[in-house]
Order: C-alpha cells, then sequence, then structure tokens
C-alpha cells in the first residue's frame, strides 16, 4: 500500500492525473454524444487532422497548439455540413479523411527534426510527460465544454436526436450541429499534441460504449461513462508507473476491460 501511495507523491504523476481526470469527465461526457450519433470515425478524423496540424507547425516553426486548434476546427466545419443528398457516403468521406490527413502527418514528420519519433508521440502520446504549464490550461478548456454541454443539454440532446422534432420547436438545428462539431474539434485541437491520437480516442469511445450496453436512461449512460473513464485513467496511470508498462496502452485496456464487463452484464441483465 505504501508503493502505491507514494507513486502519487511524484509531479509528474500528480500532474499526470489532473490531466487525466479532466479528459475523463469530459472525453466521457462527450463520447456518449459521439457513440449514439454514431460519428465515432468523426472523432478518429477530426483527431487526425488535428495531428497533421501539429505535424506541420513542429516542421515549420509555428505553435503546435494552435495549429492543432486550427486545423481541428477546420475539420469540425467540414464535418458539421450535411452529405444526406450525396451520391457518395459519409463513411466514405470520413474514411478518405482519415486516410489523406494520415498520409500527411507521416510525410510532415518525417520531414521533422524528430523524424518517426513525432508520428509515434502524435499517435500514442505520453500523459506523463504533459508540462506543468500546460495542466491548468486544459482544465480550462475542458471545464469550458463541460459547461456549455451542461447548460445546454437538452438542446444538445434534442438536436442530435430527434432533429425533426427540434425543427418543428423552432431550433435552427443546423446552428446547434456545427456548435457541437466546434467543441469536439476545439477540445480534441488542445489535447491531441499532449496525448496523443489514440488516447482522446479511446475516451470518446470506450467509456462511452460499456455505459450504453449496462445503462438505458441518458443521465445514467453518462454518469457511468465517466465513472469508467476516471476508473480506467486512475487504475491505467497507477499500474503503469509501478509495473513500467505504456501508459497509454494500460489506460486503454482498463477502459476496453469496462467495456467488456458491462456489455456481458447489460446483455445477462436484459436477457
Amino acid at each position: 500500500m505504501s508503493e502505491w501511495l507514494e507513486t502519487w507523491r511524484s509531479p509528474i504523476a500528480q500532474d499526470a492525473l489532473r490531466v487525466g481526470i479532466i479528459l475523463a469527465i469530459v472525453g466521457g461526457y462527450l463520447g456518449v454524444y459521439v457513440v449514439l450519433k454514431r460519428i465515432v470515425f468523426v472523432g478518429a478524423a477530426l483527431a487526425q487532422v488535428s495531428a497533421a496540424g501539429v505535424a506541420l507547425a513542429l516542421l515549420v516553426g509555428w505553435n503546435p497548439l494552435l495549429s492543432a486548434i486550427l486545423f481541428a476546427l477546420a475539420g469540425s466545419v467540414f464535418f458539421a455540413q450535411p452529405y444526406g443528398e450525396r451520391r457518395i457516403s459519409r463513411e466514405s468521406i470520413i474514411g478518405a479523411v482519415f486516410l489523406t490527413f494520415s498520409a500527411l502527418t507521416v510525410l510532415l514528420a518525417s520531414k521533422g527534426a524528430h523524424g518517426m519519433e513525432e508520428v509515434q508521440h502524435l499517435l500514442a502520446g505520453d500523459i506523463l510527460a504533459v508540462a506543468p504549464e500546460e495542466v491548468a490550461r486544459i482544465w480550462a478548456l475542458g471545464l469550458v465544454v463541460l459547461v456549455v454541454f451542461v447548460l445546454l443539454r437538452k438542446e444538445f440532446l434534442l438536436v442530435a436526436f430527434d432533429a425533426e422534432t427540434a425543427q418543428a420547436l423552432g431550433y435552427r438545428t443546423r446552428i446547434w450541429e456545427f456548435a457541437f462539431y466546434l467543441l469536439l474539434g476545439g477540445f480534441i485541437g488542445v489535447v491531441i499534441h499532449l496525448v496523443g491520437l489514440v488516447l482522446i480516442f479511446g475516451y470518446l469511445v470506450l467509456p462511452a460504449l460499456g455505459a450504453l450496453m449496462l445503462a438505458r436512461r441518458i443521465t445514467q449512460v453518462v454518469g457511468i461513462a465517466v465513472a469508467n473513464a476516471l476508473i480506467a485513467t486512475v487504475a491505467g496511470l497507477l499500474v503503469s508507473i509501478l509495473f513500467d508498462l505504456p501508459t497509454t496502452a494500460t489506460m486503454l485496456a482498463f477502459m476496453s476491460l469496462l467495456a467488456g464487463v458491462e456489455s456481458v452484464a447489460g446483455v445477462a441483465l436484459r436477457s
């Protein structure tokens, strides 16, 4: 027990835990919308677009954070457009964007000072390497996104899952959809260059997936999703530090474990 407590006394572990907590809360919350709206791969594509922005910034000497945000917001504007009337499916467009910017990220990073190490960092990241001055910035943005979603949760839910009723009630659904993508893209843009594509994508998918298999009411789903993300964050950080394991992979393993257990439990409860 003393060894476990000693782990959290390290400033590096404490900063990583602080970052992980806000990522878990915001990622778990947003993930419910992402999974229910069936835009899981939009999240992956936005993360990849943002990663390309970071790679470009590192190559030409721009601010990586600003570049990541601008790329993510541009991607958000693109994905917020309606594609229902086009001959090409939305999934095909998302796939094309993901592949294009994946290739662009590798090409840009390969010409950077650290070459493929930059690609590895953009993919896997390292929450233990987040600088202390970044912690407050991530918390500030995370709280802004969270407060907006909580205050406007009824509107976002109605527009997301019953657009026809929302339009009949006078809501401008296109604007609300656009706002959702901007918030999602802005959040991804800020954290992608710090913790990597894989971890933020995991936060947006796995906690909500398990919660949706276990609960029905949206409030319960959100609560379970956030709890899943928090548990996986704390457990993943602790185990990775104690046993010298890759932090991102360990955290994702705990998210997957919780999602799997809850999926089995959900099926058992409904059978």
